[in-house]
């Protein structure tokens, strides 16, 4: 009975220690992958940021044609000699300037989009500088208190190894069982 007596002391200490550490690891683990999450997604905002760039710089070029087409159009119109001639000449003049007004309101998005996929990454760029501030404190608080505690960790399970040897198989069954099922209470004082 009392090898199981000092067996549940080294086992409460065990669960102190581990207690001291407390959610630390999980809570360190959820940042990482925060961390890896955020960084992800700033590297498709800033891919699709570069695809943006290169679509309003092809709308810029087709507006600009579409410029040059309607400015040598009229032109043209000094040049015409009937109605029907002139007619032609500005229904085509007006269908480039509702393609160039098309062209227009399709960049105008594009820039909208652009201003707020950078002012996105800017604001993620900065949470991810505060949760990788945030991250580094908590790792080296961990490490620490892993430091800490691992010295005396490792003394109190060569007790517990040296302790279990001396307790029946059947009886140390029972009490792990016990253990398990009352939060690592299996032996406790009675009065």
């Amino acid at each position: 009975m009392e090898q199981l007596i000092k067996l549940q002391n080294i086992d409460t200490k065990l669960k102190d220690l581990n207690d001291l550490l407390g959610d630390l690891p999980s809570k360190v683990e959820n940042l990482n992958n925060q961390e890896e999450s955020t960084k992800n997604t700033i590297i498709g905002k800033k891919t699709r940021s570069k695809e943006l760039d290169l679509e309003i710089n092809k709308m810029e070029l087709e507006i600009s044609d579409s410029s040059g087409k309607i400015g040598k159009l009229k032109d043209q119109l000094f040049l015409v000699t009937n109605n029907k001639q002139y007619d032609a000449l500005m229904a085509e003049i007006d269908h480039l300037k509702g393609e160039k007004s098309n062209f227009e309101d399709e960049l105008i998005e594009l820039m909208e989009e652009k201003e707020s996929t950078t002012q996105s990454i800017e604001s993620m760029e900065s949470e991810l500088h505060d949760l990788s501030e945030d991250l580094s404190v908590r790792r080296r608080k961990l490490e620490s208190v892993i430091e800490e505690s691992a010295e005396e960790r490792k003394e109190l399970q060569k007790k517990r190894d040296k302790n279990i040897k001396g307790i029946d198989q059947n009886t140390l069954r029972i009490y792990n069982r016990v253990s398990e099922h009352r939060g690592g209470l299996a032996v406790v004082p009675l009065r």
